[in-house]
């Protein structure tokens, strides 16, 4: 393969996944409850002194059992580079995604070609799941790039000839994976492996796994935070395990039925989904492509075992769907005989109009529940209708290739409008940003979070807040001659003007949230 057209694909996904993924990244404030959660976590972990800190976090100084600290720890060190704020708890996230559509370039390449490359990496940088956590602060994204990368490199190794070297890279990234979200990343790097190993021939022999060296070498890695988690705090480690054995009872607290990520797969891999059922069939049928299929369903099947669920949970998937899909698509614009079948690329074509149609009417509809100016919901809109157009010319001049081009350059032209209008809209409402701000100007005083969680009030106020749901304490607080504020969400609303009567004084008030006051607020 000559280097020039493949450094060339690679630049130019580089720069498309850049400006998808960095555009505007710290414009809008951090989401709650789970963006401002994450972050607020590594600020405490950044702020705190001593190497415990690297193995134990905290929330609003509390011990947080929830989650490993190996995500913290890139929002850390984001947080030193780049200072304190929601760009920086994105970072991660976005450079995860990015380097992650890189390798997903350098793997397929050799095996599909320049275009077929550039075809996956697109596919994986523009679908919408991965849009939205590539620039969203959770742990998602790192997680997946660590289970990714562990399946990707086991893959590598099983079409080397035998006898093969034992394999390193898929226990180092499980051992990650594990330190970022838990010992799941080991079940979803050994079981597409696994799978893909039973298919082959010849089957791999059991000393090639390298199983003694390659635990030993994840345990390891592993072993550098649980030994002094056990040491300094064994409930943090009990907190752990709880949370991942609860993830399998019905009292998960976001437990979900059987068929949850039947729905929500579909919907994160828009707009490909669309065009995926041609390519996936094609895939199934080729041996050298079929460990992608299993691969695909491997990751659902197995979080559907789980009684928690929630859609961001099923992340991983997305790259195995986008090796799939990507070439696929690659050699449908390339007008390859065997991929053009006119019934299903024209079917997928006016679903595609159909969903352009939808999301110009969503732009419409979304001002009745968010902020999003004018001229937000005009661009947004007259970009998906003028999309829609040209793809139903395209289709109805039988040019069924262009089909994915078409959709491609929907999302290329509707996401940055997104990102500029509507995202900063969603912060208006689901953030206490703007709160933070009116209580900073104020001056030190108590603030209580009624009956509600505050994790963006924390963040942004930079210290935590007072956690209740007693009326007596709020009641003592308000009544005395010092300033204290109550922060809560619109199901207390009235129970707290009750309570609080004239002394309660109205500072901030969002459809959401609402700030009450015993001074009277600035003029």
């Amino acid at each position: 393969m000559r280097p020039r057209p493949a450094l060339a694909g690679a630049g130019l996904l580089a720069l498309v996944a850049g400006g998808l993924f960095f555009q505007d990244l710290g414009r809008y404030p951090l989401w709650d409850p789970d963006e401002a959660r994450h972050a607020e976590i590594a600020r405490e972990m950044a702020a705190a002194h001593g190497w415990q800190r690297l193995v134990l976090p905290t929330f609003e100084l509390a011990p947080y059992r929830e989650k490993p600290p190996g995500h913290y720890w890139l929002v850390s060190l984001a947080y030193t580079a780049l200072g304190v704020g929601a760009g920086a708890a994105r970072t991660p996230g976005a450079v995860a995604a990015w380097l992650l559509v890189m390798v997903l370039y350098a793997w397929t390449l050799p095996r599909a070609g320049v275009a077929g490359a550039l075809g996956a990496g697109l596919v994986a940088a523009t679908s919408a799941g991965w849009l939205g956590l590539a620039r969203y602060a959770n742990l998602d994204m790192t997680f997946t790039a660590c289970v990714t990368l562990g399946v990707l490199a086991g893959l590598a190794w099983l079409e080397q000839p035998p006898p093969r070297r034992p394999p390193l890279m898929p226990y180092v990234a499980a051992a990650a994976g594990t330190l970022v979200k838990g010992p799941l990343a080991v079940l979803l790097v050994a079981g597409p492996v696994g799978l893909a190993a039973l298919a082959r021939r010849p089957r791999p022999a059991w000393r090639e796994l390298g199983l003694a060296r390659g635990i030993a070498a994840g345990g390891a890695i592993v072993a550098l935070v649980v030994v002094p988690v056990a040491l300094l705090d064994p409930e943090t480690l009990r907190g752990l395990a709880a949370t991942n054995v609860r993830r399998l009872s019905a009292a998960s607290p976001h437990a979900a039925p059987v068929w949850y990520y039947a729905l929500w797969l579909p919907i994160l891999f828009l707009p490909w989904t669309l065009l995926a059922p041609m390519a996936l069939v094609h895939a199934a049928r080729d041996p050298d492509r079929r460990a992608l299929v299993a691969w695909a369903a491997f990751v659902p099947l197995v979080l559907t075992l789980a009684a928690g669920k929630l859609a961001t949970y099923v992340l991983p998937a997305l790259p195995a769907l986008a090796l799939v899909v990507g070439p696929e698509l690659a050699r449908v614009v390339a007008r390859h005989p065997e991929a053009t079948r006119t019934r299903v690329l024209q079917l997928s074509g006016w679903l595609g109009v159909l969903l352009l149609g939808v999301a110009a009417a969503a732009a419409a509809v979304a001002a009745r529940s968010y902020p999003v100016p004018a001229l937000g919901r005009a661009a947004f809109a007259a970009a998906a209708l003028a999309w829609a157009l040209a793809l139903a010319i395209a289709l109805s001049g039988h040019r069924q290739h262009a089909v994915p081009l078409a959709l491609l350059g929907a999302v290329l032209t509707l996401h940055p409008v997104f990102v500029r209008f509507a995202a900063p809209a969603v912060s208006a409402l689901h953030s206490d940003h703007a709160m933070a701000q009116l209580l900073a100007e104020a001056g030190p005083a108590p603030v209580i979070a009624f009956g509600s969680q505050a994790p963006s009030l924390v963040f942004y106020l930079g210290t935590p807040v007072v956690h209740t749901e007693d009326p007596r304490l709020v009641r003592d607080l308000f009544d005395a001659d010092a300033p204290a504020f109550v922060a809560t969400g619109r199901r207390h609303v009235a129970e707290l003007e009750t309570l609080l009567g004239p002394r309660g004084r109205l500072w901030y008030a969002t459809p959401r949230r609402r700030l009450y006051g015993n001074q009277p607020p600035p003029r």
